[in-house]
């Protein structure tokens, strides 16, 4: 079995992953241990963030304490990166590069703190 990635595995898992992160849509991860779902997770409550007018309005339910300090850690850390400015140089981490620039806008603009 060939276990390398074809162009068009590849362009398919970048499109799901995008419409995965767009707040208007619902969706459901399944994938192994280490393919990016808590990433991702993090990437749609970044994009949530950007858009809110309080982000008390975000709900993140998890089933251990010990996921949602994960979760938390996550979302603090890629709020901090973005904040540094400095752009990593993973295309997956520059989503949340992105994601994260996006939410300190909002955030100047509604004044959160």
């Amino acid at each position: 079995m060939n276990t390398e990635a074809t162009p068009d595995f590849v362009k398919k898992d970048a499109d799901a992953r995008a419409l995965a992160i767009d707040p208007t849509q619902s969706f459901i991860v399944e994938a192994p241990a280490g393919a990016g779902k808590t990433e991702l997770l993090t990437q749609r409550f970044l994009a949530l963030l950007a858009k809110v007018q309080e982000p008390e309005e975000i709900v993140a339910l998890t089933f251990t304490n010990k996921a949602a300090a994960e979760m938390r850690h996550r979302i603090v850390s890629s709020l901090q990166m973005a904040h540094s400015g400095q752009l990593p140089p993973e295309a997956h981490k520059q989503i949340t590069f992105n994601l994260g620039l996006e939410v300190l806008k909002h955030d100047q603009q509604r004044h959160w703190g």
